[in-house]
């Protein structure tokens, strides 16, 4: 079967391309020839140029000092997308041009990441497949888009409404986001896992890039403007006597006699996970992989929990209680080195295997339907 595939597949983010490199290879195995619709829109390429219009003062000036990093990580990112991910020849920035292009795909998938979010600054209806006419017999199947938060206006919702209702299966990311869409279409809506666990442990392996360091290392990932303590990173490397490694370029690390991995290629961001002795996140995917390769890990969150539903505490949260790990769920003090460096994943393993096949179930049978 020949599929078309819509996401934010060219995002410069380890999750987004991640993502959509584990639903592509899912497909893959499953033996459909896959491509990325290569929808690129120029608020998306904006937002990830080396030097950005927002840059100002000490933080402009940061990037400037490492920019030989910053530009390494950039021609990984687009190797990545270019030579590692299937994309169409042609490049696409709007859903108008896609609208214009006679595009003959047997289904089009789209999914996951925040793509059903119209809030998002590259934001584009394609990602709800309003480029096809109605009259298009293709199949339309969403496997784990995300709306990214739970309140809309009215307008919003309406829209949403009408554009999921064209789809033949639809499955979200979010148990709160299936709710909605369920409410809205009266469509049956399955969440499903994120795509980076459709691939189990072996998968990744075959991706990675084993690291440099000799050494255990803690891995440290943390993503901007969400919750958790980076303040810990230095008692985690005193109680453990290990190595750190950061994935970030944070002002206040850079100075700190860590290992800086800025310029880290996805690959190398999967064999940094597959290979930490212990790895502290405020990440989802970060938290995902972790669970993949079975490491020891603590996730960082917001110690008001009514603050948790509009970003992504929600999406580690629901994950973690689901695999029975909401455990390493952190907010504050000073957790011990036995409970930091052992994590009995026997059951855990299990309910990701079961979770990991019931979102094989849900695509496989969306795909039989064609």
């Amino acid at each position: 079967m020949n599929i078309g595939q819509l996401t934010f597949h060219a995002s410069h983010n380890y999750g987004s391309v991640l993502q959509a490199y584990a639903l592509s290879k899912q497909l893959q195995l499953m033996g459909h020839h896959t491509e990325f619709i290569n929808l690129r829109p120029q608020s998306q390429k904006d937002a990830y140029k080396i030097i950005r219009k927002y840059d100002r003062g000490i933080h402009k000036a940061f990037r400037f000092l490492i920019y030989p990093a910053l530009k390494k990580r950039f021609n990984n990112y687009e190797r990545f997308i270019n030579k590692v991910l299937p994309v169409s020849a042609k490049e696409y920035s709007s859903t108008e041009e896609l609208k214009k292009e006679n595009l003959n795909y047997d289904a089009y998938v789209c999914g996951g990441d925040q793509i059903w979010n119209p809030a998002c600054q590259d934001f584009e209806t394609a990602y709800y497949l309003q480029f096809l006419s109605k009259n298009d017999s293709a199949k339309r199947i969403a496997y784990s888009p995300s709306l990214g938060k739970t309140e809309f206006d009215e307008k919003t919702l309406n829209k949403i409404s009408e554009w999921v209702k064209a789809f033949d299966a639809v499955s979200v990311r979010e148990p709160r986001g299936a709710d909605i869409i369920q409410k809205l279409t009266d469509k049956p809506v399955q969440s499903v896992c994120d795509p980076v666990i459709l691939l189990d442990k072996t998968e990744w392996e075959k991706l990675a890039v084993k690291p440099k360091y000799k050494k255990p290392y803690i891995l440290v990932y943390f993503l901007e403007n969400n919750h958790g303590s980076r303040n810990l990173t230095e008692y985690l490397r005193q109680i453990t006597g290990y190595d750190v490694v950061i994935l970030n370029e944070y002002i206040k690390d850079f100075v700190k006699p860590y290992h800086k991995a800025f310029g880290a290629s996805p690959e190398e961001f999967v064999g940094l996970f597959m290979n930490a002795s212990l790895v502290y996140t405020n990440s989802f995917h970060g938290t995902a992989f972790s669970t993949i390769f079975e490491r020891p890990f603590i996730t960082a969150i917001a110690e008001d929990q009514e603050h948790t539903a509009n970003n992504n505490d929600s999406r580690k949260i629901d994950y973690l209680k689901k695999i029975g790990l909401e455990g390493r769920l952190y907010t504050n003090g000073n957790p011990s080195k036995e409970f930091l460096l052992n994590i009995d994943y026997t059951q855990p393993r299990e309910e990701i295997r079961k979770f990991r096949e019931k979102s094989l179930d849900y695509l496989t049978k969306a795909l039989q339907q064609i």
